[in-house]
């Protein structure tokens, strides 16, 4: 039964899940405009019906399809035929089942067992490194194992002569081995190459018979589908031919109308009854057969384009597989290249370490002569050593006591100096001490003449009185006053000396000159004072007169009357 199938907003590959499910049929499906094919009443001017595809034994048959079958014989027309329809093609009944695409799940696994392929034969090249490693490593050990176990040096020397002796015949059968096997690669590269050309001649050809059997089978469908056309070519022939009796006979009855009014338009009136009922069937017929071409057209349409999209699917995974297997190829070349590179480095390093060696070996032959000769005349050179080692201890010992003397005399100067400084201060503090105690003294000194000058102020006051005492009370009291000057200059001295008696012993030059300067400063007074007094004696302490008196540097006056002397 005819199932409506909505296929427009469908991929290709939906499209092609889609038949090869046959429960799917049975969507509204877009169809042609109305007129293209007829437009039966039945499915609408927007959708057509799509039969369900033919299946056998294997499932939906799909492309290519098979020379055995043939179209279905059109119905036979009832009436004249509008126009002819164009060839179509058939979906076949039975045919060789196609080659089943690659499923991604497949790809996938594909894709991940070359991965691990890959991974696996890093690991074995790891693995591959490391056992080179630990085989050199092992062959230092044996080799430092060897020089260590031998005492002389020559024996040393011939021992890693035998070693290099053996890796040197090693490395050369490895070369041997390798060139053997690089010339034998290098032939069954060309085995390979010369394998791989005929085998692309092979598919070459097969791509050819295929295409060659492709068009054959086109070939033989279009003949049949001819066959097909010319049938209809003979309706069309016919319908027209139908027309054009039509047409003489219409024209007939156009010329007898005239004459047979009557009678014409009843025959007219009976013949297009007919030819309405006439063509209603043929039009009927024509659009069944359009129907049928059409959906027979448009399942041949889908099942080719999946048919197409399956190619192209297998052609893609194809592709990646053999982009897989060229990546893989490129590797393993790359590899080898590799491999050939470091074993060409390999081989360059052990000539050059070689050479080094052979040079390095005659350099300790050289120095082992030399150092023979040295130890030959070692000998002299050792006792001369010995002998200046000896003279050079006794010189150090010698110059280890004077610098210990030299150290001993500075720590004993520094703490000289240092008590030096301490007892200066001192003294500068005891000098200022003592100078704050002089300006005390003046002062004091001051007062007392002040003190003595409004004495002297009183006395000649009460003496003024009295005048009549006569010449003896003036004499004893001069004598008094001069007592008293004489007593107060007797106690500035024993005060100075007494301060001068606070020194040290270390300062007794200084306190000697502080003292003596303080005499002189005290002898400068005193001729000052028996000036003024003099005066008084020979003027017999009536007259009144000015003395000029210098003391540090000042001039002073002073006015004796009767003896007595003011500032």
């Amino acid at each position: 039964m005819a199932t409506v199938v909505n296929t427009s907003s469908m991929s290709s590959a939906q499209r092609y899940a889609l038949l090869r499910t046959p429960t799917s049929f049975g969507h509204p499906v877009p169809g042609p405009p109305a007129g293209a094919g007829g437009g039966g009443a039945e499915s609408g001017p927007g959708t057509f019906e799509v039969l369900a595809p033919p299946t056998d034994d294997h499932g939906p048959v799909s492309e290519p399809p098979s020379s055995n079958t043939t179209p279905p014989p059109p119905a036979a027309p009832a009436g004249p035929i509008q126009g002819p329809a164009p060839p179509h093609k058939k979906t076949p009944n039975a045919g060789p089942k196609p080659k089943k695409p690659l499923d991604r799940m497949e790809v996938n696994n594909l894709l991940t067992a070359k991965i691990s392929q890959l991974e696996t034969d890093a690991s074995l090249e790891e693995e591959e490194e490391k056992a080179i490693s630990r085989a050199v490593r092992r062959a230092n050990k044996e080799l430092a194992e060897l020089v260590s176990s031998r005492e002389d040096h020559l024996a040393k020397v011939d021992a890693i002569q035998n070693k290099y002796s053996e890796l040197l015949y090693e490395m050369k059968r490895l070369e041997r081995d390798y060139t053997k096997s690089r010339k034998r690669a290098d032939q069954l590269q060309k085995e390979k190459d010369h394998s791989r050309s005929e085998m692309q001649k092979a598919v070459s050809m097969k791509h050819k018979l295929e295409t060659l059997c492709r068009e054959l089978q086109k070939e033989n469908k279009r003949i049949k589908n001819w066959t097909n056309y010319s049938e209809i070519t003979e309706l069309q022939e016919t319908q027209d031919e139908s027309k054009k009796l039509a047409q003489n006979e219409q024209q007939k009855r156009e010329e007898l109308s005239n004459k047979f009014e009557n009678t014409i338009m009843e025959i007219k009136t009976r013949m297009e009854e007919e030819n309405d009922s006439g063509s209603r069937k043929v039009d009927a017929g024509v659009d069944e057969l359009f129907k049928a071409k059409f959906r027979s057209l448009v399942d041949q349409y889908e099942l080719r384009e999946l048919h197409c999209y399956s190619l192209i699917r297998t052609k893609e995974l194809e592709v990646q597989w053999n982009l897989a297997r060229y990546e893989q190829q490129r590797k393993q070349a790359e590899q080898e290249a590799h491999r050939a590179k470091a074993l060409h480095a390999q081989v360059s390093t052990f000539s050059q370490t070689e050479t080094e060696l052979r040079s390095q070996l005659n350099i300790y032959v050289e120095k082992f002569k030399q150092v023979e000769d040295t130890l030959n005349n070692s000998n002299d050179l050792f006792l001369t050593f010995r002998k200046e080692m000896e003279e050079m201890s006794k010189k150090t010992k010698r110059l280890e006591k004077e610098n210990l003397t030299l150290s001993r005399k500075s720590e004993t100067t520094n703490r000289n100096l240092l008590k030096m400084a301490e007892e200066r201060t001192k003294h500068q503090k005891e000098l200022e001490i003592l100078r704050k105690k002089n300006s005390k003294l003046e002062n004091l000194c001051r007062a007392l003449q002040a003190e003595r000058t409004t004495l002297d102020t009183k006395l000649r006051d009460r003496e003024g009185g009295g005048r009549g005492g006569g010449a003896g009370g003036s004499g004893e009291r001069g004598e008094l006053l001069e007592q008293e000057e004489e007593e107060e200059d007797d106690s500035e001295g024993n005060s100075e000396y007494e301060e001068s008696d606070g020194y040290d012993d270390d300062d007794a030059s200084e306190d000697g000159s502080e003292a003596e300067e303080g005499e002189d400063d005290t002898e400068d007074e005193n001729p000052q004072e028996t000036k003024t007094v003099a005066p008084h004696k020979a003027t017999g302490g009536n007259q009144k007169s000015p003395q000029h008196t210098r003391k540090n540097g000042v001039e002073k006056v002073y006015q004796t009357a009767n003896g007595v002397h003011a500032d």
